[in-house]
């Protein structure tokens, strides 16, 4: 038996045999409990499965922070807040210390 009918028989209602909308076997004349219970659940565990997909495809944010000295010395440069003898100068220091 393929998923697709096992899932149809699984939420069909032995009244109306319509699906989705009966809850999950149990029907508007059955228990009382038809589309409010039944299609609740459904819509929980769907809303379960999209959650934690969803949480499993997302990439993990990561911390960036400053770095250590020598990245921050290098940004610096780059963005051509000190010269280069001021870059030299500061590298040989922390390199010595």
């Amino acid at each position: 038996m393929d998923y697709l009918t096992t899932y149809a028989h699984w939420c069909s209602g032995p009244e109306f045999g319509h699906g989705f909308m009966h809850g999950g076997g149990f029907g508007a004349m059955g228990t009382g409990f038809g589309f409010p219970v039944g299609g609740i659940v459904q819509l929980l565990i769907l809303g379960l499965i999209i959650y934690f997909t969803v949480r499993l495809i997302r990439k993990p944010a990561t911390h960036s922070g400053p770095g250590t000295p020598v990245d921050v010395l290098q940004r610096r440069y780059a963005a051509g807040e000190i010269d280069r003898e001021t870059y030299r100068a500061m590298k040989d220091e922390l390199r010595n210390s």
